[in-house]
């Protein structure tokens, strides 16, 4: 796979349960970030140095745009992550290009946190955080 252009990364979420994922309305940055915990299993025959074991693994997505009040598209909108932050649904996802390429990261988990903010004379803008929960799942396409 080439260099591409940051623009083709997009995060798709399910704008409902069980609905359809769609591309984020007016999204300007995503990001995954992958984590392994450690566990220290360091004793007195380590020489000084630390060993360590992998632990569990943790995932979360951001995502942050341009905010739309009066969104009539087929994109998800803010309005619709609200909902799911409010009920503490699930929602799903995929993380990837627009154009398919290379492959995809699906999974699940939980909005926790959703901004939204507007200072004088600036556009509206929102962001959100999702921690996951479950498994990644990464599909070559």
């Amino acid at each position: 796979m080439a260099i591409f252009n940051g623009t083709d990364l997009i995060l798709k979420v399910s704008p409902s349960l069980a609905g359809a994922e769609a591309k984020l309305m007016h999204s300007q940055n995503v990001s995954l970030s992958m984590n392994v915990d450690t566990i220290d299993i360091s004793t007195k025959d380590s020489d000084g140095f630390r060993d360590i074991l992998a632990g569990q693994m943790s995932f979360s997505l951001s995502a942050d745009g341009l905010m739309d009040f009066d969104a009539q598209a087929a994109d998800t909108e803010v309005d619709e992550l609200f909902d799911q932050m409010f009920d503490r649904s699930v929602v799903t996802f995929t993380f990837a290009l627009s154009t398919p390429v290379g492959y995809t990261i699906t999974g699940s988990g939980f909005i926790t946190s959703l901004e939204i903010s507007g200072g004088t004379e600036d556009a509206p803008t929102y962001s959100c955080t999702i921690e996951g929960t479950g498994t990644l799942t990464k599909t070559a396409v």
